[in-house]
């Protein structure tokens, strides 16, 4: 990209230490690229680690002119497994659900199903999805398999079982109260091995 805001948010998250100013390289992008992806689709991948309490921002206040922003502000750290966690969730831009999608959809799997008898009926060679790669060079029974969690009798994703944990938990623990279980269970995926950096 070459505007400067979508640049300078790939550069922020590339960051190994707080005050590091990264230099704009293509790596350094898809490195903040890769980053800003695992963060918001799973908000605590299993590849990294975050700290959500007052230390990260007591220290972003004592740099408040930080060339990119925030403070610098730094509350995620990176393990060495993250690219291995990174190429499992792209799978080489297989088509996938999202996993806070996939935890809505799974609490009406029947209807996902009706639904799709409906879609895979027109005869279509792409797909666009709002976020990630696109288009996506792929019909109807392609498109229907990115759903097979459906009719499969679990909550299952192709991602690393530690990048759902969180998910997981949320949905066992705060959320139990405000949605309604799903007859296919929390997400479950298959454990990666995925090493957390240690905590500083």
């Amino acid at each position: 990209t070459e505007e400067e805001e979508y640049t300078r948010a790939l550069l922020f998250h590339a960051r190994e230490s707080k005050d590091e100013v990264v230099e704009d390289t293509p790596e350094n992008r898809r490195k903040g690229w890769r980053r800003i992806v695992l963060l918001f689709d799973f908000f605590f991948p299993g590849s990294g680690r975050g700290d959500l309490g007052i230390g990260p921002i007591l220290e972003a206040l004592k740099t408040p002119t930080y060339k990119d922003g925030w403070g610098g502000w730094k509350p995620f750290s990176w393990g060495e497994d993250e690219v291995k966690d990174f190429q499992r969730f792209s799978a080489s831009g297989k088509p996938t659900v999202l996993p806070i999608i996939q935890i809505i959809l799974a609490r009406g799997p029947e209807e996902v199903q009706r639904w799709l008898g409906v879609v895979t009926k027109w005869k279509f060679k792409r797909v666009v999805p709002m976020h990630l790669d696109a288009p996506l060079a792929i019909g109807p029974s392609e498109f229907a398999n990115t759903f097979d969690f459906t009719k499969s009798g679990k909550n299952e994703v192709r991602f690393c079982d530690e990048d759902v944990q969180f998910l997981r938990k949320a949905e066992e623990g705060p959320l139990n109260f405000s949605v309604y279980k799903s007859t296919l269970g929390t997400l479950r995926g298959e454990p990666c091995g995925l090493r957390k950096p240690p905590k500083s």
